[in-house]
């Protein structure tokens, strides 16, 4: 699997067990806008990526660099706040 593929796995798996702990139904939407980031500006660890862009989504963190041109939503944070557990 190429780096853009190890991202979406992660980051699909990582939206569906946000789902499961909130009750939302949001993780097709976050796999598909993470789709959006192109591969080239995809870190080299997919994995830390992936955590880095669903905190993102979950609105605990900005944007970083490498996914800004694709911001899932307007003013770069989520419509929705919180985190499991």
């Amino acid at each position: 699997m190429n780096k853009k593929e190890v991202f979406l796995n992660f980051v699909f798996l990582g939206a569906i067990a946000r789902d499961i702990c909130l009750g939302t139904r949001d993780s097709q939407l976050i796999a598909l806008k993470a789709d959006q980031i192109p591969e080239d500006r995809i870190p080299r660890n997919a994995l830390n990526a992936a955590k880095v862009f669903l905190a993102y989504v979950d609105g605990r963190t900005p944007p970083h660099r490498w996914m800004r041109h694709a911001s899932p939503w307007p003013g770069g944070r989520s419509q929705r706040e919180g985190v499991c557990g």
